[in-house]
C-alpha cells in the first residue's frame, strides 16, 4: 500500500506539473483583455492606465475604452479613444449646472451622480467611436473584462458580445456605497466613514446621524436612479442581451482598489476586494531644465500649488488668488510654482512666483527642494504626496477630498482650509506654520513608510491578483454569499421578525393562560360562597 501511494504521487507531481506549465504558458502567450475606463479625470486615468499598460507590458493584447490614449504607440495596447469627452463638461455645466469648479456640497454631489451618469453614458456609448467597436468586437472571444467600478455597468454590455468573461473592477477612490454593493462589503455608518464628508473612523453622534444619512442617500441614488439607468444605457446601445446589469454586475470576479491604509481607515473587506494603494506612482521623469534649474536655485525651498487636474487655477476666484499672491510674497527666500491654466501672468504675481499651464506633479514632489503642497487632497495627488514626502496644505472642494483632507489632519501630516476661509491672514498663518514646524515634515515620512511597506509594489500585486482570476477563470469561490441575500436577509430582519413573533405568541398564550386560571379561581370562589 505505501508502494502503490507513493507511485500514485509520482505520477501525480508530473500531471501537476504539466498543468501548471500549461496554464503558464498560456498566460505567457497573452490573455486577451478589454479595459473600460470611460471617466474625463486625468487623475482617475492614472491608476487605470498604469493597471493595463503593465499587463500589455507583460505580453497581454489589451484593448483599452479610455479618455487619455497614449501619445506614442504602446505594444499590445491599443486606444479606443473617448478624450472628446472632455470637452462635455462645459456643455454639461451650461445646460444641467454640473461643475467641478466649485464647492459641492455632499448631498448635492451625491444626487448629481444621476445627472452626470445619465449624461457621459449617452454621449460616450452613443459615440461614433463606441458603436464602431461594438460591431468590430460582438462575437470576439476576450479572457477578461477590467473595468472603472465607480458605477459604469452600463458598459458592461460588453461582456456578453465578447463571451461573458470574468470582470475586474478597479476604483481609483476609497469604496464606497456604489462600488461595495458590487462586491458585497459591509458598509457599516457607525465607525466605516463616508468619503463625502470629513468623518474620522471614530465619530461623534452627529457625525455618526450624518454618515448615516449620506450612506441611505447613496442607496436611494443607485436604487432610484442609477440601476434604471444602466437597464436604459444597455438596451439602447447594445440592443437586448443575455444579461442585464444586474447580471453583470454580480459576475465581477474582484475589486482592486489604487488606495490603502496610509490614506484610508481599517474596515472590514471580502477576499475579493484588493487595496493595492498608488499604483499610478513610478520613478519620477527628469525635469525640464529651466524649471530644474528655478527649482535647484531656490534658497529654502519650493511651494507647489495645484487644485488637480478638474479643479482649475483659473476657477479660482480674483480676490482668493489675490490673497494668496499676497501671502506669497511674504516668503521672498521661497520660490512658488502654480498651475495656472493661461497664457497671461497672473495679476500682481510676485518675483518669486512661477506659473505653467500644465506641470509634471510627480518629479517635482520628488525634487529635494520641495517643502509644500497646496492641493485639493484628490486621492492621486495625496498618494504622491506620501510617496514622495511632501506636507500638505489641503483645500478640498469636492468628491472624497474631505475624507482625505480629514484623514490627513488627524496624521499630522498637513492642514486643511476651508475654500470659504481663503483670506490673507489665513494663509500667511498656515503657511508660516508648515514652512517652521518639523512635525507635519516628520509625519508625512511615516505615511510614507506605511504606503512603501509592503511585499510587492502596488502594480505589481494589481497585475498579480488580476492574472489570478485569468488562471482561474473567474473567482466564484471568493465571492461572498451575501451578495446572494435579499436586503433584509442580509440584516437578519426576516430572523429579528421570526423571534418577535415567536415572544409575542409566548406572551399571548402566557397571558391567555393566566387570564384563564384567574377566571377559574374567581369562580370557584363565587361558587363557594
Amino acid at each position: 500500500m505505501q508502494y502503490l501511494a507513493s507511485y500514485s504521487i509520482k505520477m501525480m507531481q508530473p500531471s501537476l506539473a504539466i498543468m501548471w506549465i500549461t496554464v503558464a504558458l498560456d498566460l505567457c502567450n497573452g490573455a486577451k483583455i478589454l479595459g473600460i475606463f470611460p471617466t474625463a479625470s486625468y487623475s482617475h486615468q492614472q491608476p487605470l492606465l498604469a493597471v493595463t499598460r503593465a499587463l500589455a507590458k507583460k505580453g497581454h493584447d489589451l484593448i483599452v475604452i479610455n479618455t487619455n490614449p497614449s501619445e506614442t504607440p504602446i505594444k499590445n495596447h491599443r486606444d479606443i479613444d473617448l478624450s472628446f469627452l472632455y470637452k462635455e463638461w462645459a456643455e454639461l455645466q451650461r445646460d444641467h449646472g454640473f461643475s467641478l469648479q466649485d464647492r459641492i456640497n455632499p448631498f448635492t454631489h451625491v444626487g448629481d451622480f444621476a445627472v452626470f451618469f445619465e449624461y457621459f453614458g449617452h454621449k460616450a456609448l452613443g459615440s461614433r467611436q463606441i458603436q464602431d467597436f461594438i460591431r468590430e468586437v460582438n462575437g470576439t472571444k476576450f479572457d477578461l473584462i477590467i473595468y472603472e467600478g465607480l458605477s459604469y455597468s452600463s458598459f458592461l454590455g460588453f461582456s456578453d458580445l465578447v463571451g461573458n468573461p470574468p470582470l475586474v473592477s478597479i476604483v481609483t477612490v476609497h469604496p464606497f456605497t456604489f462600488s461595495n454593493s458590487i462586491v458585497g462589503n459591509p458598509e457599516l455608518p457607525s465607525y466605516i466613514p463616508s468619503i463625502f464628508f470629513p468623518h474620522s473612523h471614530k465619530m461623534s453622534f452627529t457625525e455618526r446621524l450624518i454618515n448615516f444619512s449620506i450612506n441611505i442617500y447613496c442607496q436611494y441614488i443607485k436604487w432610484r436612479y442609477l440601476d434604471s439607468l444602466h437597464e436604459e444605457l444597455i438596451r439602447k446601445y447594445f440592443g437586448n442581451l443575455k444579461h442585464s446589469a444586474h447580471d453583470f454586475e454580480k459576475n465581477v470576479s474582484m475589486m482592486i482598489v489604487s488606495a490603502d491604509l496610509a490614506t484610508g481607515y481599517p474596515r472590514p473587506l471580502h477576499p475579493n476586494t484588493i487595496y493595492v494603494g498608488p499604483m499610478h506612482v513610478g520613478e519620477p521623469v527628469p525635469l525640464p531644465q529651466d524649471l530644474q534649474t528655478w527649482m535647484d536655485d531656490s534658497q529654502d525651498g519650493v511651494i507647489y500649488f495645484s487644485l488637480g487636474s478638474n479643479m482649475k487655477g483659473t476657477s479660482v476666484p480674483a480676490d482668493k488668488r489675490a490673497a494668496f499672491i499676497r501671502a506669497f510674497a511674504q516668503f521672498p527666500s521661497y520660490r512658488v510654482l502654480w498651475k495656472w491654466e493661461a497664457d497671461t501672468k497672473l495679476a500682481g504675481q510676485p518675483d518669486n512666483v512661477l506659473v505653467r499651464k500644465w506641470l509634471p506633479q510627480q518629479s517635482i514632489l520628488a525634487h529635494p527642494k520641495t517643502k509644500l503642497f497646496i492641493s485639493q487632497v484628490g486621492l492621486q495627488s495625496f498618494q504622491e504626496a506620501i510617496t514622495f514626502g511632501v506636507p500638505i496644505l489641503g483645500i478640498p472642494m469636492f468628491g472624497d477630498q474631505d475624507y482625505n483632507a480629514r484623514k490627513l489632519v488627524d496624521a499630522g501630516a498637513g492642514r486643511c482650509m476651508q475654500f470659504h476661509e481663503i483670506s490673507f491672514e489665513n494663509v500667511f498663518e498656515n503657511l508660516k506654520l508648515m514652512l517652521t514646524n518639523a512635525s507635519y515634515k516628520d509625519n508625512i515620512m511615516k505615511l510614507s513608510r506605511i504606503t512603501n511597506d509592503k511585499p510587492m509594489p502596488a502594480i505589481e500585486t494589481a497585475v498579480w491578483w488580476i492574472e489570478y482570476v485569468m488562471r482561474l477563470k473567474g473567482a466564484p469561490h471568493i465571492k461572498p454569499a451575501s451578495m446572494d441575500l435579499t436586503w433584509y436577509q442580509y440584516n437578519c430582519l426576516d430572523i429579528i421578525s421570526a423571534i418577535l413573533l415567536f415572544l409575542l405568541v409566548l406572551i399571548f398564550i402566557f397571558f391567555y393562560t393566566l387570564r384563564h386560571i384567574a377566571r377559574g379561581l374567581f369562580y370557584n370562589k363565587v361558587k363557594k360562597h
